[in-house]
């Protein structure tokens, strides 16, 4: 394929042989997660109604009456098929406090009869009925603004978030181009989610910045690196804020991201002063502990922009607004999907999930992410099939706005990437997600 990666660059040397089983063991994880995923993620709609019908669960199809707010659910399969259950919402103040008002019964052969819902029947059935990943992704597909809505949330959040890269290059004296710039980002955007088990979106960007600047090519490459640091900083600070604002609603969640902020920010502290470096012979310690490698290069970016103050803080402040616009987009997803939250869930708790996605475990997170977003999400009440279809959704988003770098590609060819490139580069991460 004609394009900046070469037929050859997945394939390895002697030294690289191990790579390839990495590559394949991480793939058949990504293909085992999935797999998993859809045998616990119901396919059809659901009902669980203890006071009614005891520990047995309802599998059928739901409808929602758009006019008047009522939800019919037909049961599908058991003894109970045909049994219909309408599930009439509150009005007024009531509708601040629980969703339905009562339930209107309707057995096959049998005549209507209308339950008034107690004060613990409408905590039980506050979620009810649960819809299946049909419905889910049904009523996606018949929210095309929506998507709209997020495609162009999206796309402005890349761009922004490419600027940030920008401005990150030129601290360290790499003059780029802001269209130039916008051009390999798309690219990495590319290669992180079309083609994510080929070479990671990040290592792409690192070689051809490196191409256009070689005489400032580790700056350059170190860059790339800074700049996805930055970005998950900036993700977890945003969590941790919203966090904060939860009174203890997922106090657990709030106390881990904290440990991990502190001990990244005493870290920070460490690798800038210069005498505590020497104090604790940092360089001795950092090539003894695990994945000394990666913790070198980011030793070496640190102390690279030690000295670009205001560069720094602009990028990221730039990271907020960034992801601030990709929850946002998430917001409008769950909305068309149905899911019944709040904002302030989506920026407690999505971060996590992109967090946890944006490991190197499977190839572009695939799986990962998937089963992140049911497990960071399931606090606060989101069923499994609607946190499945939201991972999936923001998936889709971005294939498609990762396809203008196919399209930049294709219009204006660029070198291939060389395997001995990719072997040369000092950064190997995949990122899934624009941060």
């Amino acid at each position: 394929m004609s394009g900046p990666l070469s037929n050859d660059s997945a394939n390895s040397n002697a030294t690289g042989r191990p790579a390839r089983w990495k590559g394949a063991v991480r793939a058949a994880a990504a293909l085992a997660l999935i797999a998993l995923l859809f045998r616990i993620v119901p396919w059809s709609d659901h009902v669980e109604w203890r006071a009614e019908f005891g520990d047995e669960t309802l599998s059928g199809r739901l409808v929602v009456d758009a006019a008047t707010g009522a939800t019919l659910f037909t049961v599908e399969d058991g003894e109970r098929r045909g049994t219909q259950l309408e599930f009439v919402p509150t009005t007024g103040a009531a509708a601040t406090v629980a969703t339905w008002q009562a339930v209107i019964v309707t057995r096959a052969g049998d005549v209507a009869r209308r339950i008034e819902l107690s004060d613990a029947a409408r905590i039980d059935l506050d979620k009810q009925p649960s819809p299946g990943l049909r419905t889910s992704l049904t009523r996606l597909a018949n929210a095309p603004l929506a998507l709209i809505q997020a495609f162009l949330l999206y796309i402005a959040a890349a761009m922004l978030s490419f600027q940030r890269w920008q401005v990150l290059l030129r601290a360290v004296g790499v003059e780029a181009r802001f269209w130039r710039v916008q051009k390999l980002g798309f690219l990495g955007l590319f290669f992180s989610n079309i083609i994510p088990g080929m070479t990671g979106g990040d290592l792409v960007k690192a070689i051809m910045v490196a191409r256009d600047h070689p005489e400032q090519k580790p700056a350059a490459v170190l860059s790339v690196i800074v700049d996805r640091a930055i970005g998950l900083l900036g993700l977890a600070v945003v969590a941790s804020a919203a966090l904060a604002f939860q009174h203890g609603r997922f106090a657990d969640a709030a106390l881990k991201l904290n440990v991990i902020l502190g001990a990244i920010l005493l870290g920070a502290c460490v690798v800038m002063s210069r005498r505590l470096r020497r104090a604790i012979r940092l360089d001795k310690l950092l090539a003894a502990l695990p994945f000394a490698a990666v913790l070198k290069k980011l030793d070496r970016a640190a102390l690279l922009y030690r000295e670009a103050g205001w560069q720094v803080v602009y990028s990221v402040t730039v990271s907020f607004a960034v992801h601030g616009m990709i929850l946002l987009s998430f917001t409008v997803l769950g909305g068309a999907l149905g899911i019944r939250i709040g904002l302030l869930d989506y920026f407690s708790l999505v971060p996590l999930a992109l967090i946890a996605q944006s490991l190197p475990l499977t190839p572009g997170g695939v799986g990962v992410g998937e089963a992140m977003f049911i497990y960071f999400l399931a606090p606060a009440g989101v069923a499994r099939a609607a946190a499945l279809a939201l991972s999936v959704s923001y998936r889709f988003v971005q294939l498609i706005v990762s396809l203008i770098g196919g399209v930049l590609m294709l219009v204006r060819h660029e070198p291939r990437v060389s395997k001995q490139e990719i072997d040369a580069e000092p950064t190997n991460g995949e990122s899934p997600a624009v941060g």
